[in-house]
């Protein structure tokens, strides 16, 4: 049958209504079963399973046949869709059927088929081995590939097993004969995965092509039908595998590429050897392409992966280019780290996080010297290349993590009008820019902005689970869970998911009282339930309905038993921070002490970091969060229930639901996510409660509909906008007079003067920069180049492309932006070597301006300081009083809590570095820390110490900028500072620990002390508190280096091994004992036949092989980049 039949037959089968509809009962039904709804309860099903399981086959043998003649990306959905059917029919161990775990084998082999490998890993899980084919191909599919091999080794070492002549029954001879060759096949398939060698996966195809004909001759109709599968596996691999992939791209595979592969195959913890298919197509648009790509992909479908190649193909071209990384927030920024450091740093490219907010200091300088991926939020970065004009030289990369985050905020604005800044330093310098999101329903938006291009965009709804939606109805009664279904007829739904159940009476209780009572008992109740299938995220629209919520779980619960952690590291981190924070009593701990993680905007970084690292690495109960948890961290769940879809004051917007809905299933490991969305309907006596609640219903189904999503939109063209809809509504200012006060810089005509500047302030300082950059040497004041550069911004182009907005036009953007600039000169000056100061800052314009006019006081305060001598914390605490009453005054710090009657004791406890929970005991200290001395006073002292710098006052700046580290961090001292960036996360035990050093100023990088503290741990821990010694324990753990150093084994000479060609031999334990083993496993040599080899050392070491040399010695040689050989001098031998 041609290709062209085959896709016509598949298409029959897709667009028949009624085998469709049968398809859907069984999804709807599978969907009750593992919910251990009851029999009794289902819908009456007319699909029958014995029907159905050959509609399946007929899928597979279709998807079989496209693939067998190259067709491999039409083949997929066939393949995956017989996969499905038979996963519905016998996925679920409550639907009792005959050959269950052959039936779910060969679902688990289709979908492994079809590029789904979640899908094959998750459901292979649930078959039982009944044969040994099914034993190695179980261990194959869900990727243990180590045990796998051990497995093969032993199968293959036993000679009277292997033995074919031996007198058993033909039938046992033919198992025999399919359990070694598939054994071998797939030892060949493993070592090319990990090594790259096209010819063992040649050999592989060989000898199974072979072995399905000898099935099919044999009519083992099973068997034929499980090799036929494994070989279009096979071909699978050969397009998905990092070696064909990357090798595509490349016309000789580079070293530093192979090494990302081995860094990969041989990596610790999770080991990747094939790209998805949307990663492999997204590829094409990042590898040997210049001009950048937006990706929109879902949450876990893969987009950290491509930002890898991207960040590999740039330092591959350019070994001296750096690469920025942007993260929206800086628990993410902690956790990209990690993720990136882990598979780059053992392959020579270093992967560093800027710590802190919004300056740049000596301390950040140091650490980017030598540092290949730079990691910052957009505040971090926007100081950094304000401080470093040379550094944004040498960025040849831009990663932009969450790329949707874009609107009328003034943090999204002030980022958009950074990234128009980066995109005229990248674009000039001929870098590029990767955009990642999960939620971007307009990434050609973002395509032509930052790649000139709207042709520049992957966009795929593919994810590696399945979803599936809900409503959680509340009755008063029950709980029901009605599903979204493709079954037009009949509903999908658990009825009575949760029943109230009646309460015992308390002495003097007159009324009966249920649990659940009310709709958050009742989703805290199926919370509980669901449970089973994974952790369950419960979002909620308010800060203090975190506990209200995690109050109703716990009184559901009924039980105080301690929640069992199983990683003690990641909960003692946790637990010391909140002890440190809160105290004993602090009501975080509380919950998690019973499972139950709380989470909102109150979380201090310091307490956040450990929590979320808690959420990513283990299974709490339930996580009960905020929408500040949707978008800062790479979260998996199984099932997500929205308690409301109110944020705050505000509707949740659709992109705000769908970035927290999308973490629902996660990749390896869930079937499929489950999105639950509560409506209470538990009053429904009038007319006008039930309308409400049909209302209520339809606006929740309007959330399950992706097509609903905001586009993400400028905030530059919401500014400019709204200035010109207040001035002319509020004001009754026409936009020609509004552009000659812009241009003066004079409002005082306005009666909301004060709204329209702090509108200006947020993107002043952005277009002060441009024209620095742009401007014309002989006339300062010439705007001109502001139509060129602004006509590619985001701004313009989202304008010009909607027609429906009459309001403002495009040229409009242009003729504000050039009187805007007019207005700024006006305030500074036409002097360029004025606007320095101004730019490096970062401050907004009007603050810094009036900063500008205090600076000579500032610089006398400082010079008194000198003059005393006296540089001790106390001393500098001072300074700092003294230079916060001028500071303070200006707009940018003007707030209500800094009336705080006890603000000099709040600032002498935070730099002293004492406890919060000493500091939290005086009323509003909390937002004091949070939002003054941690957040906006390093920002502006900073600042001020650019100024300095320009003014060449460099021992005024350091000052400063050490002011400005310690007010951010808490801390008394530098030393303090860097032992706390270095991994010690308390401030008191970072304070006990730096008094084993001398104060070094500005000398001694962040690297040194961390690297110090693991040299010496054992020695600092005998000298400092047990507390202390806790968190060096700790920091110890989370530094614990993958790296092993194994000495190197003398080259050998051997009888027993001459003759082999290129064969390489790898150290391996079977049956306890050592051998040498080759790839193809012709070679299996017990090593005590070697005279004087010992391989304890290397045995079993994951990359450690043996390669023949010239004169036939037998040389150890690594491939594992997290294994080095101590390599002994040839004299030493």
């Amino acid at each position: 049958m041609s290709i062209e039949n085959t896709l016509e037959s598949v298409a029959k089968l897709n667009e028949d209504k009624y085998l469709q509809n049968q398809v859907a009962q069984l999804n709807a039904r599978y969907i009750l079963l593992n919910t251990d709804e009851e029999k009794q309860n289902f819908p009456n099903y007319s699909v029958k399973d014995e029907e159905m399981t050959l509609l399946a086959f007929h899928y597979l043998n279709l998807g079989c046949r496209l693939a067998e003649q190259q067709a491999i990306l039409e083949a997929s959905q066939p393949l995956e869709r017989g996969a499905q059917i038979l996963e519905y029919i016998y996925g679920s161990k409550n639907n009792e059927t005959n050959f269950r775990n052959y039936h779910v084998l060969i679902s688990g082999l289709a979908y492994y088929s079809a590029f789904q490998y979640s899908k094959s890993f998750i459901l292979i899980k649930k078959a039982e081995n009944e044969t040994t084919i099914a034993k190695l191909l179980n261990m194959f599919l869900s990727r243990r590939f180590n045990e796998l091999q051990n497995d093969i080794n032993t199968i293959i070492i036993n000679k009277d097993y292997i033995n074919l002549n031996r007198s058993d029954h033909e039938d046992e001879t033919s198992s025999r004969i399919y359990e070694i060759v598939i054994a071998r096949s797939l030892s060949k398939v493993i070592s090319y995965l990990n090594f790259g060698n096209q010819t063992l996966l040649e050999q592989a195809k060989e000898e199974l092509e072979t072995l399905k004909d000898i099935a099919s001759l044999k009519e083992d109709v099973d068997v034929w039908w499980t090799i036929r599968l494994i070989l279009i596996i096979l071909g699978g691999v050969e397009r998905a595998s990092l070696w064909s992939v990357l090798i595509h791209h490349y016309k000789e595979l580079p070293p530093l590429v192979s090494n990302f592969i081995f860094s990969h195959v041989f990596a610790k913890r999770t080991k990747v050897h094939e790209f998805f298919t949307t990663q492999r197509s997204a590829l094409e648009k990042v590898i040997n392409k210049d001009d950048g790509v937006v990706i929109s992909m879902p949450t876990s479908s893969g987009k950290t992966r491509i930002a890898e190649v991207a960040i590999l193909d740039t330092k591959v071209k350019d070994t001296n280019s750096k690469i920025l990384f942007i993260a929206p927030y800086k628990s993410l920024a902690f956790e990209i780290e990690n993720d990136l450091g882990r598979i780059f740093t053992p392959i020579g490219i270093t992967v560093s996080q800027l710590y802190g907010g919004s300056l740049f200091s000596k301390i950040d300088e140091k650490l980017i010297q030598d540092t290949d991926v730079i990691i910052a939020t957009q505040e971090k970065a926007k100081a950094l290349f304000r401080s470093d004009n040379e550094l944004i030289k040498t960025i040849k990369l831009v990663v932009l993590d969450e790329g949707h985050l874009l609107g009328g905020g003034e943090r999204d604005t002030r980022n958009e009008l950074f990234m128009e800044e980066l995109r005229f330093h990248i674009h000039k310098k001929g870098g590029k820019f990767i955009v990642l999101s999960a939620v971007l329903p307009n990434p050609e938006d973002l395509s032509f902005w930052l790649t000139e291009s709207d042709d520049n965009v992957f966009d795929s709804d593919w994810r590696p689970s399945e979803e599936r939606m809900g409503i959680l109805e509340w009755t008063g009664k029950s709980v029901n869970l009605n599903w979204l279904s493709a079954d037009d007829e009949r509903n999908s739904f658990n009825n009575r998911f949760v029943i109230a159940e009646k309460q015992p009476r308390k002495p003097r209780e007159r009324t009966d009282k249920y649990i659940p009572g009310d709709k958050n008992e009742a989703v805290a109740a199926t919370a509980i339930k669901l449970f089973k299938f994974g952790p369950v995220l419960i979002y909620v629209g308010l800060k203090a309905s975190v506990f209200t919520m995690a109050r109703a779980y716990k009184k559901v619960l009924a039980n105080d038993t301690p929640f069992p952690w199983k990683n003690q590291n990641n909960w003692q981190a946790f637990e010391l921070a909140c002890i440190e924070f809160d105290g004993d009593d602090s009501i975080w701990l509380h919950y998690a002490r019973l499972g139950i993680l709380c989470h909102n905007a109150n979380l201090p970084s310091d307490v956040r970091i450990p929590l979320e690292r808690l959420m990513r690495t283990e299974r709490p109960r339930v996580i009960i969060a905020t929408s500040t948890l949707g978008q800062g961290v790479n979260l998996g769940v199984s099932s997500i229930i929205f308690a409301t879809l109110q944020k705050a004051a505000e509707k949740l917007s659709y992109s705000d639901f769908w970035n927290i809905a999308g973490r629902a299933g996660r990749a390896f490991v869930d079937q499929e996510g489950k999105i639950l969305v509560a409506l209470d309907n538990s009053k429904r006596r009038t007319l006008r409660e039930r309308h409400k609640v049909t209302r209520t219903q339809r606006s929740i189904e309007k959330y399950f509909n992706k097509s609903n999503l905001q586009n993400a939109k400028s905030g530059l063209l919401w500014s400019i906008r709204t200035i010109k809809y207040s001035s002319a509504f509020s004001e009754g200012v026409s936009f020609e007079r509004l552009l000659e006060l812009v241009a003066e810089n004079d409002f005082s005509e306005l009666e909301h003067s004060d709204a329209f500047i702090n509108e200006l302030d947020i993107i002043d300082d952005t277009l002060l920069a441009l024209h620095q950059l742009n401007h014309n040497e002989i006339d300062p004041t010439d705007v001109v180049w502001v139509e060129e550069f602004f006509k590619k911004s985001l701004a313009y182009l989202q304008c010009a492309k909607d027609e429906e907005d009459t309001f403002i036009k495009e040229e409009q953007i242009i003729t504000f932006i050039k009187a805007r600039i007019g207005g700024i000169l006006k305030a500074v000056g036409q002097d360029s070597k004025d606007w320095d100061a101004h730019i490096r800052s970062g401050i907004p314009l009007q603050s810094d301006l009036i900063l500008e006019a205090s600076l000579q006081e500032i610089i006398e305060l400082i010079d008194e300081f000198f003059l005393e001598e006296d540089y001790s914390i106390g001393a500098k605490t001072g300074l700092l009083s003294f230079i916060e009453s001028i500071v303070n005054q200006t707009p940018v710090l003007q707030e209500e809590y800094l009336q705080n009657e006890r603000l000099k004791e709040i600032r002498e406890l935070w730099l002293a570095g004492n406890s919060m929970t000493e500091i939290k005991a005086i009323q509003n200290a909390s937002v004091v820390v949070n939002q003054h001395y941690s957040f906006k006073l390093p920002w502006v002292l900073n600042g001020i110490a650019k100024k300095l710098q320009a003014l060449e006052l460099e021992s005024h700046s350091q000052l400063l900028q050490e002011l400005s580290i310690l007010s951010e961090t808490g801390l008394p001292n530098l030393v303090a500072v860097k032992v706390y960036q270095a991994g010690i996360r308390s401030r008191q035990v970072a304070i006990e620990v730096a008094s084993m050093y001398d104060d070094d100023s500005w000398d001694k990088g962040i690297s040194y002390y961390k690297y110090d503290i693991i040299k010496n741990a054992d020695f600092y821990k005998l000298l400092l508190s047990d507390d202390t010694a806790k968190w060096i324990d700790l920091f110890l753990q989370y530094n614990e280096r993958e790296h092993i150093v194994i000495n190197e084994i003398p080259p050998f000479y051997s009888e027993h091994l001459l003759g082999l060609g290129n064969v390489i031999l790898f150290p391996k334990t079977i049956n306890k004992e050592h051998h040498l083993v080759s790839s193809d496993l012709t070679v299996i040599v017990p090593v005590k036949s070697v005279e004087g080899l010992y391989l304890a050392e290397v045995i079993d070491k994951e990359g450690v092989y043996f390669i023949q040399t010239e004169d036939g010695y037998w040389q150890l040689n690594v491939a594992n980049p997290n294994i080095e050989i101590n390599r002994i001098e040839e004299e030493e031998f």
